[in-house]
């Protein structure tokens, strides 16, 4: 995605730099307009800075809340040391939880851990922001006299952004700085501000997910807003899918990318890429729960009966043929499965993902990683899922049995 003809300025792998430019992962492969317009920001405001480039990993907030704090230090200890290898002491980031994560989280852990930590994170926006107010960079001024054409802007304080990196004002700073817009504040604003839905409610609940995004883009529209910026690629994801499936009718946007556009610079639209994903992302969030797995398992009877130990598939198939004899057995199914699943899944992997990958639209490299995802997966939900999953099975797997 790195802009072409800015590489031999700012992507220069064998040469150190006191800033260099932490993309993020969904900036990187997802929404590629926030990462492309976040350089062309930088670089038309003057900032000398390198990208890290495939010396760039997770910030590491995925294992960090998820428990597996071994493998957040190891992805942690991987920053710093790219970082450092350029002789960096400013990192700039574009997505707030990425900035919160150098901001605050990898100070407290490296002086938890004794690792020397004196590097300085900032949000693009407190750059250009200082940029601006020291009058090294301004937009051009286009049409600032015919108002009927300024477009009516609001803000959306990202959770992280705000609350737990304190940037409220410079991201209106700019805003405010480009001719042609109108800005406006929602009633709820700054440390007061709604929350987009997306993140843990995204991934739990994303019928819940939509109500708290429709609530935040409602607001909006009735401040009278054209368009809603933000600089969080969260956020803009969980925006841009719940206008969509919630039929509202406001234009999200990036803030680096608008304030990149009225640069004269053009990028892609994320819209297509950001609902590709987000069909792979419901599909796998719907499956991973005791009606999702209960319907995959429905699908997969003769291996799970040959998979069964201790010959018991054969039994059950033997004793399947004498009408309603399984009925009896039929309490013992719920402490049977827990014992014998764990047993069973190796066997059924294969088929079953199979399955999964037939009903769900993945992209190939997906498809390639699932024979590793999917072992880890199932080893770390079926303890707590097997429970609710058996009642929704037994009677199917009783009619097939019977052959029914």
């Amino acid at each position: 995605w790195f802009p072409h003809d800015l590489i031999a300025k700012h992507y220069r792998q064998d040469q150190e730099s006191d800033i260099v430019y932490f993309a993020g992962c969904t900036a990187s492969y997802v929404e590629n307009d926030i990462a492309m317009a976040t350089t062309r920001l930088l670089d038309a405001a003057g900032v000398e800075f390198n990208y890290l480039g495939k010396e760039e990993n997770c910030c590491g907030i995925p294992m960090l809340v998820a428990g597996k704090w071994d493998d957040f230090i190891a992805t942690m200890k991987k920053n710093i040391a790219a970082v450092k290898n350029k002789r960096a002491k400013i990192v700039i980031a574009s997505c707030p939880a990425c900035d919160m994560m150098w901001r605050k989280v990898y100070p407290e852990w490296s002086k938890k851990l004794g690792i020397n930590y004196d590097i300085k994170a900032k949000h693009y926006s407190e750059i250009v922001a200082d940029k601006i107010k020291n009058k090294e960079f301004a937009f051009p001024d286009n049409n600032s006299d015919n108002k009927t054409s300024k477009v009516n802007v609001t803000w959306h304080d990202s959770c992280h952004i705000g609350r737990a990196s304190g940037v409220y004002d410079a991201p209106r700073e700019i805003i405010k700085a480009i001719p042609d817009v109108n800005f406006i504040e929602m009633e709820n604003n700054c440390e007061n501000a709604h929350c987009c839905g997306s993140v843990l409610t995204l991934i739990k609940e994303p019928a819940v997910a939509e109500k708290v995004g429709k609530i935040r883009l409602d607001e909006a529209v009735e401040a009278g807003a054209q368009k809603v910026l933000s600089l969080c690629p969260c956020c803009e994801f969980q925006f841009r899918v719940t206008k969509d499936k919630k039929k509202i009718d406001i234009d999200v946007n990036d803030l680096a990318r608008f304030a990149a556009s009225a640069l004269g610079y053009d990028f892609p639209e994320p819209e297509p890429e950001v609902q590709k994903q987000w069909a792979v992302f419901e599909a796998m969030i719907a499956l991973m729960t005791p009606e999702g797995f209960s319907s995959v398992m429905k699908n997969m009877w003769p291996q799970l009966i040959d998979a069964m130990p201790l010959k018991m598939g054969t039994m059950m198939r033997f004793i399947g043929k004498i009408p309603g004899s399984l009925k009896m057995f039929k309490p013992l199914f719920p402490v049977l499965f827990p014992i014998l699943l764990p047993k069973m899944m190796p066997k059924v992997m294969a088929p079953m993902i199979s399955i999964i990958t037939g009903r769900i639209p993945m992209p190939d490299y997906m498809i390639e990683q699932m024979p590793q995802l999917m072992p880890k997966v199932m080893d770390n939900l079926m303890p707590h899922m097997v429970g609710d999953v058996i009642p929704l099975v037994v009677d199917d797997m009783i009619r097939f049995l019977h052959g029914v």
